[in-house]
């Protein structure tokens, strides 16, 4: 596992060397906004990333106007489907300059019905014009081939590759002539072939280009490098479908780091434990099975006992190292199936999708009980703290997030009354 801290001080340093800028744009009250946005869009639009989350159409109305609906309509569309957007479209620039920008985003409802894209845009003109050149004729395709710094291929209908540009060996390390006659099968991963092959398909029945497409390629040394591809179809004669054509990009970094943005925006960055917003999609699906299955949950709030006069006495470094040693112990007394959360301070909340009554939730209250208790050493310093637990349980103390979270905080503090290192369940 990578330490929380090194990634913390290394993601804005990759992602100030990006040549786009990453984004987190949330759709809330029927208006957009910024909630964050890098370096990079100052370079790419000449405006401040302050500013633009200042005033969000000091980059929206750089949108082409011919492209701006289709934009948001595809946003809105695949935010409903749950989807990630890749969309191309034209930026008219405060200089004059009109520049074709490439969007990748993927969708997150929160559960007050607002909407959270998390993002990259990059400039994509240098790739229009390739693709367009491509077009105009087959010498201008040679010339700009050699160029590229994307893959250029060819592949016959039945999949075998009949073309692949230099830029191949640059990228996956196999000689062109290792390459060409053989079939996707053999460099694409399994898990991601069939989509390949529909991908293909699509473009064999609808005569039409098509875009869009992830997938991974196995380099010769057997990694697997992440690419991105656009196709189109080469007809005969006849006008039937004969081959394809097509440019591949990697975008290995791109999805390393969305990974990383990913992880980062369901997990908090000191314990690795999963956040407020991963607990409640986890506790969201818990309660739909319960009530499916007509069974019971368990929310347990947990909040620890004389932690602040460690902070205040030994300072926040070692108070970070007590919540990093807590957690852990909270996560070794719980199922694979349950879900312990950090969701603030020495703030925790656990569920248990799968409980039989109280007995059940006492039975692993006992159990977190004892174990943060225990003495802790940290950096020769020896602390004692406990926790006091709240729970409640679904249906019977609430019937939606907000009954069940409400319940379960009002009992910890009555365990709180009571001289804490106890758990109460709702009434």
């Amino acid at each position: 596992m990578v330490d929380s801290q090194l990634a913390k001080t290394m993601l804005p340093e990759l992602i100030d060397c990006l040549p786009g800028a990453v984004y987190r744009l949330k759709y809330e009250n029927g208006a957009f906004r910024f909630l964050y946005i890098s370096e990079g869009i100052q370079a790419l639009c000449g405006v401040s990333p302050q500013r633009a989350m200042d005033d969000i159409d000091s980059i929206f109305s750089l949108i082409h106007p011919e492209d701006y609906p289709r934009v948001i309509e595809e946003s809105m569309d695949t935010a409903e489907h749950g989807v990630v957007w890749h969309g191309e479209f034209r930026m008219c620039l405060n200089d004059g300059r009109t520049r074709w920008m490439a969007a990748y985003d993927r969708p997150e409802y929160l559960a007050d019905g607002s909407i959270i894209w998390t993002g990259y845009i990059h400039d994509n003109t240098e790739h229009k014009v390739l693709v367009q050149a491509l077009r105009a004729s087959e010498e201008k395709f040679r010339a700009y081939v050699e160029a590229a710094n994307d893959i250029i291929y060819s592949v016959a209908a039945d999949g075998a590759l009949t073309y692949v540009s230099p830029n191949w060996t640059d990228m996956l390390g196999h000689p062109v002539d290792e390459v060409v006659g053989k079939t996707i099968a053999e460099f694409v991963h399994p898990d991601d072939l069939s989509a390949c092959l529909a991908f293909l398909a699509r473009i064999y029945h609808s005569g039409t280009k098509q875009s869009g497409i992830e997938y991974r390629v196995r380099h010769r040394d057997g990694h697997w490098c992440w690419h991105t591809s656009n196709a189109s179809p080469l007809f005969d004669e006849q006008g039937e479908v004969v081959s394809y054509v097509g440019i591949a990009r990697d975008i290995t970094e791109r999805k390393a780091m969305e990974e990383q943005i990913q992880h980062m925006a369901h997990y908090d960055a000191l314990t690795e434990l999963p956040n407020r917003a991963l607990f409640s999609d986890r506790l969201e699906q818990a309660m739909r099975r319960a009530e499916r299955d007509r069974s019971e949950i368990a929310v347990l709030f947990v909040d620890l006992d004389r932690f602040k006069p460690v902070n205040d006495r030994y300072g926040h470094a070692v108070g970070d190292l007590l919540l990093q040693q807590v957690a852990q112990r909270m996560g070794h007394c719980l199922r694979a199936s349950d879900t312990v959360a950090r969701i603030g301070g020495d703030e925790f909340v656990v569920l248990l999708p799968e409980v039989e009554g109280e007995e059940g939730v006492s039975h692993l209250a006992t159990k977190l009980l004892r174990s943060v208790s225990r003495p802790y050493r940290i950096n020769g310093i020896e602390l004692q703290i406990s926790c006091s637990i709240g729970a409640a349980l679904y249906p019977e103390h609430g019937v939606t997030q907000l009954e069940l979270m409400r319940a379960a905080d009002t009992a910890m503090y009555r365990a709180k009354d009571q001289q804490g290192n106890r758990m109460t369940i709702a009434p």
